[in-house]
């Protein structure tokens, strides 16, 4: 549906042609390979989040939870939010927000929505993946700072066009305005997706004719049915072919996340997680324990 997307899985891309290159080049890919073949179990994702002295242990751990079906239960969620506050880590504290955005409740997208703006968040890639939480998670509250964010032309065009994404949720004349205006913004992608937004908001199709959108937008507000034919918004998700390695490691399981409506705006009774985690989690009363003591770790 909309140009900027997000992965459900973080699997390692090996590179196919290196291994006709040099001996060394050979053994790092199959290195690769046995990586993914012999994946940490729960337990050692756990542990590897928790590593107080090495930042690419928790993000892998932080990344491997997440990913998991059980990613959602209540002591990872606490490791997720404290993370995202308090890891001096940038990419920890993307993941961590990644895995808010996919497991979280809509109370995250205030815990979140500051990692928006480039004066709390001077790190790109953080801001990149708060905009893309952003679009899983609804709180009218956020608006504001989807706002600014999309104000300022200082930002990369790709975070201001998955800020278009997620506004696409906001029936609201303020955020008609915004979208109106990022029609004309410099940046092709922002065009297109605040195009796609303003779709889904009033069920009308004009492309990027800023024109017609407002002469159409103008009347429709006169008349009170400007949001009459609104479509029903899903985030944006993300799948791709399967690797020849993926196919010989039959046992992984390749399932992809379908699009759906953003915490917040999802009736109660769907799940979105198992509500248990797998036995090997469950019967390790240890990790557990080291899990629920995420928030004093760095």
């Amino acid at each position: 549906m909309n140009m900027m997307q997000t992965a459900v899985r973080v699997v390692p891309v090996v590179g196919v042609l290196s291994l006709l290159g040099p001996a060394g080049c050979v053994m790092e890919d199959f290195n690769d390979i046995g990586q993914t073949f012999f994946s940490p179990s729960p337990t050692e994702a756990a542990r590897d989040a928790l590593d107080p002295y090495n930042p690419d242990l928790r993000r892998e751990g932080v990344v491997l939870l997440s990913n998991a079906p059980f990613g959602g239960v209540e002591a990872y969620l606490k490791m997720y939010r404290d993370y995202v506050v308090n890891d001096p880590n940038p990419l920890v504290r993307a993941a961590a927000i990644t895995a808010l955005a996919r497991h979280g409740d809509e109370s995250d997208a205030i815990l979140i929505s500051p990692y928006l703006s480039r004066e709390a968040e001077p790190n790109e890639t953080v801001r990149w993946y708060a905009a893309l939480a952003l679009q899983r998670l609804h709180d009218p509250e956020v608006i504001g700072v989807l706002e600014t964010a999309m104000r300022d032309e200082d930002e990369t065009g790709e975070i201001r066009a998955a800020v278009c994404v997620a506004l696409g949720q906001y029936p609201e004349d303020r955020v008609v305005q915004l979208l109106l205006l990022a029609l004309d913004a410099r940046e092709l992608a922002v065009n297109t997706e605040a195009a796609q937004s303003l779709m889904l908001l009033t069920g009308q199709e004009f492309g990027l004719d800023r024109v017609a959108w407002q002469n159409w937008y103008n009347a429709a507000l006169a008349k009170k049915v400007a949001f009459k034919d609104q479509r029903e918004y899903f985030y944006p998700t993300y799948s791709r072919d399967t690797d020849w390695w993926e196919y010989a490691a039959f046992w992984l399981d390749m399932s992809w996340e379908k699009p759906s409506a953003p915490a917040g705006r999802r009736p109660e009774s769907e799940r979105r997680t198992y509500e248990e985690p797998p036995p090997e989690v469950r019967g390790d009363e240890q990790v557990t324990e080291e899990v629920e003591t995420a928030d004093n770790e760095p």
